[in-house]
């Protein structure tokens, strides 16, 4: 009988003899406290940003997926009511990870959860029809600058934030080395920040500009940005994905007619490179995720994007198989609100806080109502009796 170190195993050998991973199949010990250690600390000794008692650079890895992020945007949630807002020295996120991410390093996680299962369900925001006429579904205008603004993000908040605050990104020319940005500038920056990282090819429209130069969904780059915070010299990392990283490849591989009518459009719009950018991403995504399996359960080392050794923590949020995962252009509310809150639970049951419930039935009972407080200190007095 194989068991699952095996069945992991023969996976990564499989990728390993077809291209380089960003890993090193012999494990070693970094030596550090844990992530989950280190966050502790902090929210033990209140610490902020600014004022640190350790050396450590902790980063939160976001992913997004469309309206899979809503899964992320509610570990995002739980992190704040935690407590553990200012815990982070950096937060990285992809797609709708950014712009989840945004109302977290805003301190507004909470209003900002709500987004995916009232505005985002229906148009303006989106049109699924316009899907099969090769037209724009979702409009990220209306979501960045109307639906956000409106649930109150605060850009005058991310600016003075402590947290550094970046997105990734994909350009649309090749020579264009840019993967990721740091989300700072005046308003109009930060607003074609949020929308060049989640504007999905085709759907989203246009390329979208950031600096002046031509970007789309940098989930085509980096689904799960945790080798960027790595670059950016975290220590540990805290990954929280929007779905359940299998140890098998389970992303549905494109024929021939699919992914030559896919380039098509794709390359039509958005020009070639991208065009083969979404053609690989299926191959693409079962590698990433082989590749972050394998070192959150401890079988390897991480690499670099230089391919340096990098003697760091990761962690990541584990999803369990109740939780329901919204498809990318998901309209149900139902599927949205019971992902949102199976990922706090998932977040919550990582951190061994499972007692513990988020606050949330204000929203669920008054969808168009603001969320401006919540049972926060007396989350903080459970926390401590609980060590």
């Amino acid at each position: 009988m194989t068991n699952s170190f095996d069945v992991r195993r023969s996976s990564v050998a499989r990728l390993w003899s077809a291209r380089p991973l960003p890993f090193q199949l012999v494990t070693t010990t970094s030596g550090l406290p844990s992530t989950t250690e280190v966050l502790r600390q902090r929210f033990a000794e209140e610490s902020t940003p600014q004022n640190r008692a350790d050396d450590f650079r902790v980063a939160l890895a976001v992913e997004g997926g469309g309206m899979r992020g809503v899964v992320s945007s509610g570990m995002l949630l739980a992190l704040e009511q935690l407590g553990f807002g200012e815990a982070f020295d950096l937060v990285i996120g992809t797609s709708a990870g950014s712009l989840a991410s945004a109302f977290f390093v805003a301190g507004q996680a909470t209003e900002g959860s709500v987004l995916f299962y009232t505005d985002l369900t229906k148009a303006p925001f989106l049109d699924k029809r316009n899907a099969f006429k090769r037209r724009k579904a979702i409009d990220l205008d209306y979501l960045v600058d109307t639906a956000s603004r409106r649930r109150g993000l605060d850009y005058n908040a991310i600016r003075s934030s402590g947290v550094e605050f970046w997105a990734t990104i994909t350009p649309v020319e090749p020579e264009n080395q840019i993967r990721r940005v740091r989300v700072e500038g005046d308003n109009d920056r930060i607003g074609a920040i949020l929308k060049a990282s989640a504007a999905l090819p085709v759907l989203g429209g246009s390329n979208r500009y950031v600096d002046g130069e031509p970007y789309v969904d940098g989930g085509l780059s980096e689904q799960i940005p945790w080798q960027s915070a790595m670059d950016l010299g975290a220590t540990h990392i805290l990954v929280l994905p929007s779905r359940a990283v299998r140890d098998v490849e389970e992303a549905s591989k494109m024929t021939f007619i699919e992914k030559f009518a896919t380039t098509k459009i794709v390359g039509s719009m958005h020009g070639d490179w991208v065009a083969e950018l979404v053609g690989n991403l299926p191959d693409e995504a079962a590698h990433e995720a082989l590749t972050l399996l394998a070192i959150a359960d401890g079988l390897a080392s991480p690499l670099t994007s230089q391919c340096l050794p990098w003697h760091g923590d990761l962690e990541m949020v584990r999803i369990d198989d109740s939780v329901p995962i919204p498809a990318r252009l998901e309209t149900s509310r139902p599927v949205l609100v019971d992902g949102l809150l199976g990922g706090a639970q998932s977040l919550l049951d990582h951190f061994g806080y499972g007692q513990i419930e988020v606050e949330q039935r204000v929203v669920l009972q008054h969808p168009d109502v603001e969320v401006s407080e919540y049972r926060s200190e007396q989350l903080r007095r459970i926390l401590n009796r609980a060590g």
